[in-house]
């Protein structure tokens, strides 16, 4: 992992606090906005935090740590965030989990549920009840902590706290309002050449390799599900044209998304050369449904199927998205296709990660409406139009033989 802790990375995280910085320097409007924000946040949550207390409990204390961890966005940053949580597992072995996931069952999909790893109900979540509370997005963030319940308990473990402590100062500009905040620190890791997962194995101080990829639990990917939509036995394909239902489209077409007319094309060329192989279209709220789908399964699978419906295809051809991250852990290989995103960010290196560069990534130039609204006024971004069916085709042929 490229080393984090320097005196150049320092320097460019200065400059990118500078520029987020910029315009309060001499606006006392702008500076008051901050500090008004700063402060609703931290009266709110104490205010929560002393009346929550008082009516609600949380896990009861025992000779084992109680770990609370959110996980937020996607099913794909949920899977992404996998490897954090495996790390801290080897650590803390006999500690228990909690998982609070903004994409409502995300955990179902990524962990086995039993007496130490515990899915929690969406609502609100107390993490201040928990002895530690880690906060994972782009970044991971310590969220709260009772030392002396880690010292009691796991005290091998304060060396790990400490390390993450310091490395987590380093970067508390961006920290400290990660909702605000993440996309710049997603542009500053982007600039400084790291991958997705690179800035978690740092801030942790668990230093995880971030390119291994340790299968998920059988159970989580039993062919039984397969017998429930008809595919049992059958050799099938897999492909999704979307993006997380979390998100509003109100109509728009999202950047990531290739061209209806390349689909129909690349559907073409798989049945007239692999006949006998089903091709199967997944996808939630914000998929459209296909018309050459021998199966379509949109809208009609739990985000807990997904593992086997992808672990047993014989390919899955994507843009990039939840389900690629997830099939990190599973045993087919994918085609992605990058438009904004950034491939070596994103990218998994069993995949075939496809980009044509007709245009540069753009992803968080616009704050959220970057997924369907291109930041130089194109229709349409201009990297998937420039992918051809043929060239996807050709990485289908690629893996198939």
């Amino acid at each position: 992992m490229k080393q984090l802790h320097s005196e150049k990375t320092r320097l460019s995280l200065l400059r990118m606090q500078s520029a987020a910085q910029m315009y309060g320097r001499d606006c006392r409007v702008v500076r008051w906005s901050y500090a008004y924000r700063h402060l609703r946040n931290k009266i709110w949550w104490q205010w929560r935090r002393q009346f929550l207390s008082a009516v609600q409990q949380g896990p009861a204390q025992d000779n084992r740590l109680h770990v609370f961890w959110h996980l937020r966005g996607g099913i794909g940053d949920v899977a992404a965030a996998r490897l954090a949580v495996l790390a801290l597992r080897e650590k803390l072995p006999q500690a228990v989990f909690y998982y609070h996931t903004d994409s409502v069952h995300a955990a179902s999909a990524v962990f086995t549920q039993d007496a130490l790893n515990v899915f929690l109900p969406s609502g609100e979540p107390l993490w201040y009840k928990y002895d530690l509370a880690f906060e994972l997005c782009q970044s991971f963030r310590l969220a709260h902590v009772r030392t002396e319940r880690v010292r009691q308990v796991a005290p091998e473990f304060l060396p790990v706290l400490e390390k993450m402590q310091a490395r987590q100062k380093e970067f508390s500009f961006f920290l400290q309002d990660s909702y605000l905040l993440e996309d710049l620190l997603g542009q500053w890791m982007w600039q400084e050449g790291l991958n997705r997962l690179d800035l978690q194995s740092y801030l942790s101080g668990l230093d995880f390799d971030t390119t291994q990829m340790p299968p998920l639990d059988e159970n989580l990917i039993s062919p039984c599900v397969l017998e429930s939509v008809g595919l049992a036995g059958k050799e099938y394909i897999t492909f999704h044209d979307g993006i997380d239902a979390s998100f509003e489209l109100k109509g728009a077409r999202p950047l990531k998304c290739w061209a209806l007319d390349n689909w129909r094309e690349l559907a073409r060329m798989i049945k007239q050369k692999y006949p006998h192989i089903l091709i199967v279209q997944l996808g939630g709220k914000n998929s459209p449904k296909f018309d050459f789908a021998d199966v379509c399964l949109v809208g009609k699978t739990a985000l807990a199927d997904l593992p086997a419906l992808l672990n047993h295809s014989m390919l899955h051809i994507d843009g990039e998205s939840g389900l690629v991250q997830l099939s990190r852990y599973l045993k087919n290989r994918s085609i992605v296709m990058f438009g904004p995103t950034d491939k070596p960010f994103f990218e998994i290196k069993k995949n075939i990660n496809l980009k044509e560069n007709a245009c540069q990534s753009c992803m968080w130039l616009l704050g959220p409406q970057w997924h369907t609204k291109c930041a130089l006024g194109h229709h349409s971004c201009l990297n998937m139009q420039a992918l051809t069916a043929q060239r996807v085709f050709e990485s289908v042929q690629e893996i198939l033989k």
